[in-house]
Formats: structure tokens, sequence, C-alpha cells
């Protein structure tokens, strides 16, 4: 068994049980266990490959039959399904920034109830479950400001109200919980307190907390759950800080890790708890992987402060391959194949992707949980990036080894941006999985959405990761047990070359696939017999030529490639 109906690990909020308001509340997650079947006969293959212009395609049926691979160092990916690791999924998102409501205002009722669906839809989109919103603003919104009007000196926050989300940002979450079914399990993070409740008067830059407004801010915290659960939107969890060792030309606060940590300790969690017991979860870091094991030691650490905090979340910037800020180191090999072709190199920054394993083994009741990650646009405009195949691909890496690591929970930055790749007030602009084209009325969807949708659409939540593993290292693969206990396997493969491969499920079986060149397929197991295989054309989704050059459309949306 993955987990039990009363595991503390599932608590969410999914609009049922023990409280909460509006249009929601807090539940302890009910889903049945994430049990494998005895016997798996049945493969479904979906593919998005680079130029194919299909979406999520359904490509064939199979069923599992002997191993006629010549062994276990043949071309392979081996899974085996009883073997579950006691994590639960929690489930995918993106981000209820002011920047993302502002564009959807923008757009005509339609498109804007199209992009809602490609985001929350179950059937038809990426079915996220999951979201996060900013307490305040962030540089993806249309300036500075804060909850209400909070004077100098008003510690006792009577200036405080939500009339700021009222505009753009309510609305949009109203109608994206209508569109999931079910209230989503949202994480509220600030950017920076109110400018004088901190060392320099300012929103932006490398100011702090001032401990004397230590208690004022946590009240803060406590008084924005509140009224957004009379608004009807529950938050099931809020972060400390925003990228809290950053100091940023918008809004940041600096905490070291032992000011997070007393802060936590002395305040946070016990005003938090105060109010809302247990329901309401505290998370530390919200920064990059780079920092988050020496974060984590500190926070848990100290058993006083640990035990209000639910866990770690992070960030994936500093990837030098993707990223112009972090610093970078080049190593070389020779090229033993081709040595005439000069030396291979690989870089080196700061990436830190085996940190999420080593802080789920630092404390394996504790939890993490992905909670940003977005394409920066540097030096370079959103045009020069729009339908970057590499941009998915990030994605998908990204994706693969964090939840192999221990991550429980994935939520992506802005649900969508415009034209620009905002509105951002200090310019920042970065791209997202789905750009709206503010001035023509026009949606596209990016490589990256479609890369999302082959694990949110089919890892669902309460699915149990189970071992795998592949003799093969150009193929990234990832395997979970749904709670109907149908198995998902997920395989990239980010070369030019295709891939030939057996799919080996330990105890039922083995077929002959394929990892085309730069595609990502998606292998849905079950134990319904299987039919002839599909005709090509088939699809999970329908597609509709679009007739504008490259791109076509799922579900009125075109496809940006």
């Amino acid at each position: 068994l993955c987990f039990t109906e009363h595991d503390p690990r599932m608590m969410a909020s999914n609009g049922q049980g023990d409280g909460g308001g509006g249009s929601g509340g807090y539940a302890t997650y009910q889903a049945p266990p994430a049990v494998a079947h005895a016997r798996y006969t049945r493969v479904v293959t979906i593919r998005t490959q680079k130029g194919d212009q299909q979406g999520w395609r359904r490509i064939r049926e199979q069923g599992l039959g002997s191993d006629e691979s010549g062994g276990s160092q043949a071309s392979s990916v081996f899974v085996a399904p009883s073997r579950t690791v006691p994590r639960p999924w929690l489930g995918f998102g993106g981000s209820f920034t002011e920047a993302a409501s502002e564009t959807l205002k923008k757009m005509s009722s339609t498109k804007r109830t199209q992009v809602l669906k490609a985001c929350f839809d179950k059937e038809v989109g990426l079915g996220y479950n999951l979201g996060r919103v900013p307490i305040g603003s962030c540089d993806f919104g249309l300036g500075n400001w804060t909850c209400g009007n909070l004077v100098e000196g008003d510690a006792e926050l009577k200036g405080f109200s939500l009339d700021h989300y009222r505009a753009s940002i309510l609305p949009t979450m109203h109608d994206a919980a209508k569109i999931a079914g079910a209230p989503l399990t949202l994480l509220a993070s600030p950017w920076s307190p109110p400018p004088w409740m901190k060392t320099k008067d300012e929103f932006h830059g490398d100011g702090h907390l001032k401990r004397e407004c230590y208690g004022a801010w946590a009240h803060h915290f406590v008084r924005f759950v509140q009224e957004m659960e009379k608004e009807g939107i529950p938050i099931w969890a809020v972060s400390v800080q925003n990228e809290p060792e950053a100091a940023q030309i918008w809004e940041s606060c600096i905490y070291t890790a032992e000011e997070e940590r007393d802060f936590v300790r002395d305040h946070l969690g016990p005003s938090m708890e105060a109010a809302f017991g247990e329901k309401v979860k505290i998370i530390v870091w919200d920064h990059n992987r780079d920092g988050m094991l020496e974060r984590a030691a500190v926070a848990y650490g100290d058993e006083k402060a640990a035990k209000y905090i639910w866990g770690l979340g992070y960030h994936w910037y500093g990837d030098a391959r993707y990223e112009t800020w972090p610093d970078r180191f080049n190593v070389e090999y020779e090229d033993r194949q081709h040595p005439e072709a000069g030396p291979i190199t690989e870089i080196k920054a700061r990436l830190g992707l085996e940190n999420v394993r080593r802080v789920a083994e630092l404390r394996p009741d504790k939890h993490i949980i992905f909670t940003e990650g977005c394409q920066e646009l540097a030096q370079r405009i959103l045009p020069e990036m729009l339908g970057v195949w590499k941009l998915g691909e990030r994605y998908a890496m990204n994706i693969i080894s964090d939840i192999n690591n221990g991550t429980e929970g994935w939520i992506d930055w802005n649900l969508c941006l415009d034209e620009r790749g905002g509105p951002n007030h200090v310019q920042n602009f970065c791209s997202a999985p789905i750009i709206c084209d503010t001035r023509s009325d026009q949606v596209l969807l990016q490589p990256s959405f479609w890369y999302l949708g082959h694990f949110s659409r089919y890892l669902k939540q309460g699915a149990c990761r189970c071992i795998c593993s592949t003799s093969r290292d150009v193929l990234e693969v990832t395997s979970w047990v749904n709670p109907d206990s149908s198995l998902i396997v997920v395989v990239m493969n980010q070369s030019d070359e295709d891939v030939d491969f057996w799919l080996k499920v330990f105890g039922s079986g083995a077929v002959s696939s394929e990892a085309l060149a730069r595609s990502i397929t998606t292998f849905v197991i079950d134990n319904a017999a299987p039919v002839d295989q599909l005709s090509q054309a088939s699809g999970a989704v329908t597609c509709i030529d679009a007739g504008v050059g490259s791109q076509r459309s799922v579900f009125g949306i075109p496809f940006c490639s």
C-alpha cells in the first residue's frame, strides 16, 4: 500500500471533510490506496514529437507479451509496479499572478474560457488541481501594492483588505475551480511585506523583515488566509517568503536561514496553529535547489520550529544552459568515438537536481514541493522564443528528475502571459506554457504546455511512484501507479535520433516500442483487453487545422511549434 486514509501526508484541500468555508474547505484526501494490478495486459501509447503538430497523440494499443529483448542489457525501460515509494502525489498546477489574470481579462470571453479549460479541465486540458497565489504584489503584476491600505504603524492591520484581488485575480480563481470541478489546493506566498515593516523602507532590494514586526507580519498571514476563505478560496499552505536570498529589483525580502527558522518558530507557526490548527501548512525556503539542503537542515534542526513546518518548496533556476545569470563552468571530455570532432563540453552551474533527493533523505517525515519555474527571456524578446521545442524538454527534464527524487507536487509559474511575456512592472519578461496575444485575441499553446500534459493528464492525485530504470541514458523515465491501479510510464528522448527499446513490466510482460527523436511518450498500462492497433491519425484530443502555417488548434487554441 502507498498510503492509508489517515496518513497525515494526504491532508489537502479537496472540498470534502473537516471544515473550511465558501466553495470548498480543508479535507483529508480519501482516494483509495494506489495498489498495482496483479497483472497488466494492455499498453496505450500517447506521444508528442517535435514537428508533428498533433498534441497528445494516441498512436497505438498493444498487449503485453513475452520479453524478446535478448536480456537485461538490451535497450529497455524496466518497471516494477509492485514496488512503490510511500510519497503520494499531490498534483500539478500553475500560479494566479496578477499578470495572468489581467492578461485573461483582456481576452474575449470565449478565449478566456478556452485558456482556463486548457489549464484546469481534466478531459481536454492539463487537469491542474494545485495553484499558487502571491500575497501582495510581485514582479508579474501592474505595480507595487499591499493587501489594503496598510499605513506605517498599522500593526493591527486595520487597513487590510482583498480589494485588489477582486479586480481580476479572485474571478480567475473562482472560474478555474469551477472548471476543475473541485476547490484547488492553493499555496500562498509573499514577495515583500509592506515596506515600513522592513529594514529598508522599500518593496525591492535587500531589506530584511524588522524583528519588531515579526508579530504583525505573522498576523498578516492569518488575515490573508481568513479573508481568502471568506471569498470562497481556501488556502492549503503558505510559504514564508518567495526567494528569501534574492535581492531583486522587484518585490523581495531577505531572510537568513536562522531568521526564517526563528520567524516560523516564534511567530508564524504559533499564529497559524492558533488560528487554523494543523489545517494550513507552512513551507520554508521557496527558492532554488542549490541551497535547499542547507536551509532544510537549519529549519529542521530546531524541533520547536520543525514541528510547524510541513515541508520545503523550491524553484528550478540556476541552469546555465537556459539562463544568462548563473556562474558556469565547462567540463571537457575527449570524444573517443569521433576524435576529429574535438572535445565534448558539459556545462555545470547551479542546477542541483540531486539536492531534492538529499532533502528527502534528510527528513523523510517532511515534504517537498516544486513551487516555481519558468523560462526567463533575459535579453531576448518573446517572439524569438515562441515554439522553441527545447523549452518543453526543459520542463520534462526537470519534472522527471524531481518526481523521481522525492517531489510530491509541481506548481508552474504564470498560468499564461501576454504577447510581451508580461505584464511585468519591472520588465522581467518570461515565457509561459500559454501565451495570449491580447492585440489579436489569439492564444498560443507552447511546447511546454504539451510536455506538461504528458504528466498532469495521466499522473493522478494520490498516485505513488514505482521503481523503474532504463538501460540507455538518453531515455529519461519515470513511472507511477495511480489510485485506480493503472500504471503510467513517461519516456522522453531529447536526442535527434530514434531509439528503439523494450518496455518491460515486471510480472506482466513486455512490448517493443520506440522513443522517436525529440519526443515524449506516455504509456498508460492497465489490465483491460487490448484492441487492434489504432490508426496513426487517432488522438486523445481532436486536432483541427487552423490554417495558420505551422500552427494547429486543440479545442480551438492554436498549437505553436
